[in-house]
């Protein structure tokens, strides 16, 4: 799927809530599209997300809002600014007004606003607007002849004041081309959720709704189904043969024991791991062998012919010869710098009143 970037414009007295919730939608689709599209091996080392924020002011400067900084990751990088338009959304945000007439004042007067709004339209950007912003979306001249909501609290001054704009309050978003209007600033989620219906299909938009959204039925027949919910489900087949592989490091290794405990072939097994982990079972075995060893490198005065039994190897040679390949040092080395014990030559050197008890010229006194 091709990134999209999601402009949070910022109005000065709009609706704080308009832009966390934006964002809460956005990490959410996020979140939902990596569950549909795991993050396949060998991938780069920075995990690809398609739908990307930040925050614009109404000239389309990019700021930084320090309440909003820490709200979550935008994901966004310096080849995201230069997306083509149709893979980017204007987000306008409802305005915090008193009445009707400080709505209209804002409106009439907001020149760089509807400069803002006209040019991206004009060069094919979504545009969604939240709340009582369909006025900034109708004085910009996106509306004619368009369906839209607005508020039901202002809809009969957007039909006075634009009477070409088609009115629709039948619905909680409202869509025509790559227009996207919500007249409730408590649906500002699902109006970003349509904007991604428009731009990844119904797949993601309905997972999303399906899991953010409050639908009685839905919660009904969950509470009636919960001790089937909460029962344990059946571990995965690379779950399963990593458990067998990780409770025994010293066990010899077998693909077909791996295999019958998960209960596939061997080579169904070999298939599901290089698919999964990107390793065959051997590999992701070795692997976690060598970071016991580390461990135990690290924390214990082990020695190494020791380390290496444990560890499930019977040749020293071999074992030093993959710790090495994975460590670039040998396992000698690898102790001297990271061991988090002194040697054992200083191992209580200090401590005297051990050693006034281990003189022959001073014996434990008798009992009587």
């Amino acid at each position: 799927m091709l990134p999209v970037r999601f402009d949070l414009l910022y109005l000065e007295g709009c609706l704080p809530g308009a832009m966390l919730t934006s964002v809460d939608a956005i990490v959410g689709a996020n979140t939902f599209w990596s569950l549909r599209n795991p993050e396949k091996p060998g991938d780069p080392g920075k995990r690809f997300f398609p739908f990307r924020w930040r925050v614009i002011d109404r000239l389309g400067k990019t700021i930084h809002l320090p309440w909003l900084n820490n709200a979550a990751l935008p994901y966004l990088d310096d080849s995201d600014e230069y997306l083509p338009a149709m893979q980017t959304v204007l987000v306008v945000p409802g305005l915090q007004v008193m009445n009707i007439y400080d709505l209209e004042k804002r409106i009439k007067t907001g020149e760089a606003e509807k400069n803002l709004i006209q040019a991206r339209h004009q060069s094919g950007a979504i545009i969604a607007g939240s709340y009582n912003a369909t006025g900034f979306l109708a004085e910009a001249g996106l509306l004619e002849h368009k369906q839209a909501t607005m508020s039901w609290m202002m809809s009969g001054w957007l039909t006075d004041n634009y009477p070409n704009v088609l009115l629709n309050l039948r619905h909680e978003v409202v869509v025509d081309g790559n227009i996207l209007t919500t007249g409730a600033p408590a649906s500002n989620c699902r109006l970003i959720y349509e904007v991604m219906r428009l731009l990844s299909g119904d797949a993601l938009a309905n997972s999303a709704i399906d899991a953010t959204y409050y639908q009685e039925e839905r919660y009904k027949i969950s509470a009636d189904m919960n001790p089937v919910l909460s029962a344990k489900p059946r571990d995965g087949i690379v779950f399963k043969a990593r458990a067998f592989l990780e409770a025994d490091l010293g066990r010899s290794y077998n693909l077909q024991d791996v295999a019958q405990a998960a209960a596939v072939s061997p080579r169904t097994i070999n298939r599901y791991f290089n698919e999964v982990l990107g390793m065959s079972p051997l590999s992701y075995l070795q692997k976690i062998r060598i970071q016991r060893a580390k461990q135990l490198l690290e924390i214990s005065m082990l020695d190494i012919n020791t380390i290496v039994e444990q560890c499930g190897y019977r040749d020293n040679s071999a074992f030093c010869r993959l710790f090495k390949r994975e460590t670039k040092m040998s396992p000698l080395q690898f102790r001297r710098r990271y061991n988090f014990r002194v040697d054992k030559r200083w191992w209580r050197a200090n401590d005297t009143t051990s050693y006034k008890k281990l003189r022959p010229e001073d014996p434990e006194p008798k009992k009587t």
